[in-house]
C-alpha cells in the first residue's frame, strides 16, 4: 500500500468502522483482523501503526464523541444564560438529537461489557467531569447552584457518574418505573449538593428520554 498522504481520514475511517463492528458483533467478537476485512483496503500493519490495541480503538472512539458532544461545545449555543440554565438546555437539546438517542441505542447493549465499562467510567471521570466541574464553579459565582467550593471536583463526578452510568436503562434489569424512581432519586442527590438541575420541567424531560428506550425495545 502506498504511503498515505491523509492520515487523519485513515484514522477517521478506522474509528467508523470499528464503532460500527463493536455496535453490530458486540466488542469481545470483534478482532483487528475483522476490522482490517471490513475496511477492504487497509492493513493491519496500518491500524498498528495508529493505534497500539483494539482498547486503545476504543478509547480513541470514546474521546471523538466526548469532543463532538462535550459540554463545552452545546453551551455555546445558549449564551445569555447562568450556568444551571445552560446545563439544563444542554440537556434539552441532547434529549432531542436523534444522532446522539441512535448513538446511545447503539451503545447500550455493550454496557456489561468490562472494557466497554471500564472505558465509559474513564471517560466521565476523565472527560465529561472536568467540564461539569467549570459549569459549577461558574454556577456558584452566578448563584444559580450552591455547591461548597472545596467538593466541587467531586460533586462534577458525583453528577457525570450518576447521569451517564447509573442512570443508563440496561445497566441492571429495570422497569420503566425503576428508571423513573431513579430519576427522582437523582434530584434528591443534585438538589442536597447544590446542584438544582430537575425542576419540573426537567424531570418530565428526562423520563421522556428514558420512556423511549423502553418503548423502542
Amino acid at each position: 500500500m502506498s504511503r498515505n498522504k491523509y492520515p487523519e481520514k485513515t484514522v477517521e475511517r478506522i474509528l467508523q468502522t470499528s464503532y460500527y463492528l463493536f455496535t453490530t458483533r458486540g466488542y469481545d467478537n470483534v478482532s483487528i483482523q475483522n476490522i482490517v476485512d471490513e475496511l477492504g483496503d487497509i492493513t493491519k500493519g496500518a491500524i498498528y501503526h495508529h493505534f497500539k490495541s483494539k482498547d486503545e480503538i476504543l478509547s480513541a472512539i470514546f474521546d471523538k464523541l466526548c469532543e463532538e458532544y462535550s459540554f463545552t461545545n452545546m453551551i455555546k449555543n445558549h449564551t445569555g444564560l447562568n450556568a444551571l440554565e445552560k446545563i439544563r438546555a444542554s440537556f434539552k437539546e441532547a434529549a432531542n438529537d436523534e444522532n446522539v438517542r441512535r448513538m446511545n441505542m447503539e451503545t447500550i447493549p455493550l454496557i456489561h461489557n468490562p472494557h466497554f465499562f471500564t472505558q465509559l467510567v474513564e471517560t466521565v471521570l476523565k472527560n465529561i467531569s472536568p467540564q461539569i466541574e467549570e459549569l459549577i464553579k461558574e454556577g456558584n459565582e452566578d448563584g444559580s447552584m450552591r455547591v461548597e467550593s472545596k467538593y466541587t471536583k467531586e460533586a462534577a463526578e458525583v453528577f457525570g457518574l450518576l447521569s451517564k452510568v447509573w442512570l443508563l436503562p440496561t445497566l441492571i434489569d429495570n422497569s420503566m418505573e425503576g428508571a423513573f424512581r431513579k430519576i427522582d432519586m437523582l434530584k434528591v442527590i443534585l438538589d442536597a449538593i447544590g446542584i438544582p438541575l430537575l425542576d419540573e420541567e426537567m424531570t418530565e424531560v428526562s423520563k421522556q428520554y428514558v420512556r423511549r428506550f423502553y418503548i423502542d425495545e
